[in-house]
């Protein structure tokens, strides 16, 4: 019975071994099909040449430049964003009910202070500026009345009917009510240049917080501020006046529309960004302070030079696409770029329309395209 067991044990064994023997027989046979892959780096380079400054040929007959999609630049209405910024509503302007005028909404308590420090300074201005002129011609109606006594006397004293005496007091009165009128002037332009630092510090102080005064004091109806924090390489495609999208994350579906007010003249440098002032018109009273938003900005329809997204390539701090000269030569050219959708992006300097441009495939391009720069 051993016997048996063991003779059975040997036969399993060769089986075994028979099996594995014709599997590795099987790889060794059909272990040399070519597979379908991209040009390795040394087929890549010896089909493209750098040919000169920012230009480099691309063997015509390589798979290389079969590889390579060629597009034309064209131009088409859009009314996509210029760039897209992540922004918060910083005031909210409610309309008050009949006793009470319309009245903000901040975001922040040191931002309500900032601003009711600015009025009542503006308030104070304007009341020194009224109490100086005031002086003024109080100041010169009491000069003139006392130039006049004295003028009076003097003809007086001239016929013998007065007293020398009396015209020495007209003019010592004279002399004193220009002396007073000069000090009451000096006293009340000192405290209106003063509180008009005041003012401007005040005003820079809120400028600092990311608002501007003179839009807080012309804003009419329901409308809120928001303020966005544009990159500061972005900051030539933002100009006042541009219109703008805003989308809230607590109020999904819903679109706001409203326009660039204002660039505040301070750059963020914890964030190296600029702070753009948006006027959104809220009718419903939706929005309020704090709330973030995704912002477009520059929604205007307008006409775009679109090329492929695939075309842009990025290195360093500038973006480039190649722009075929001939069937094997293509230029390097440096380009502005704008936002990117459907598979398109919008190139805002660098390119004209028509021209043709690689697209799919240009990024196995990127090295070479170094080496021409």
């Amino acid at each position: 019975m051993n016997q048996l067991r063991i003779f059975w044990s040997n036969v399993q064994y060769l089986l075994c071994l028979a099996a594995v023997i014709g599997v590795l027989v099987y790889l060794v046979m059909h272990g040399n099909t070519p597979a379908v892959s991209i040009p390795a780096d040394a087929d890549r380079e010896a089909a493209v040449r750098v040919v000169g400054a920012k230009r480099i040929a691309i063997a015509s007959d390589s798979p290389l430049a079969k590889r390579l999609h060629v597009s034309k630049v064209e131009t088409a209405e859009v009314s996509t964003p210029l760039v897209t910024v992540t922004g918060m509503v910083a005031a909210c302007l409610h309309p008050g009910n009949g006793e009470c005028e319309d009245y903000w909404q901040f975001h922040s308590p040191d931002l309500l202070t900032a601003y009711t420090d600015w009025q009542m300074a503006v308030d104070e201005v304007a009341f020194l500026e009224e109490q100086l002129v005031a002086i003024e011609e109080l100041t010169e109606i009491q000069i003139e009345a006392a130039q006049k006594r004295v003028e009076q006397l003097q003809r007086l004293v001239a016929i013998g009917t007065e007293a020398g005496r009396d015209l020495t007091e007209a003019q010592a009165e004279l002399l004193q009510a220009q002396i007073e009128g000069r000090k009451d002037l000096h006293e009340a332009q000192a405290d209106l240049r003063l509180a008009r630092r005041m003012e401007t510090m005040l005003l820079r102080q809120l400028e600092q917080e990311g608002l501007e005064p003179a839009l807080l004091t012309s804003a009419e109806g329901d409308m809120d501020i928001i303020i966005a924090e544009v990159p500061e390489s972005w900051g030539g495609k933002i100009a006042v006046g541009q219109s703008c999208e805003a989308r809230f994350l607590s109020l999904p579906g819903q679109k706001f529309t409203g326009r660039v007010h204002a660039i505040v003249p301070v750059l963020s440098a914890e964030r190296r960004s600029l702070r753009v002032l948006l006027s959104i018109f809220d009718c419903d009273m939706t929005l309020r302070p704090g709330m973030f938003a995704e912002i477009g900005i520059g929604t205007d329809s307008r006409s775009a030079l679109l090329a492929p997204a695939e075309a842009v390539i990025h290195t360093g701090r500038s973006d480039y696409v190649l722009v075929q000269e001939d069937e094997s030569t293509w230029r390097v050219v440096e380009v502005t770029v704008g936002e990117s959708w459907n598979g398109t992006v919008e190139i805002l300097a660098g390119l004209q329309e028509g021209e043709l441009v690689a697209g799919r495939g240009a990024i196995l391009l990127k090295s070479s395209i170094m080496k021409s720069l």
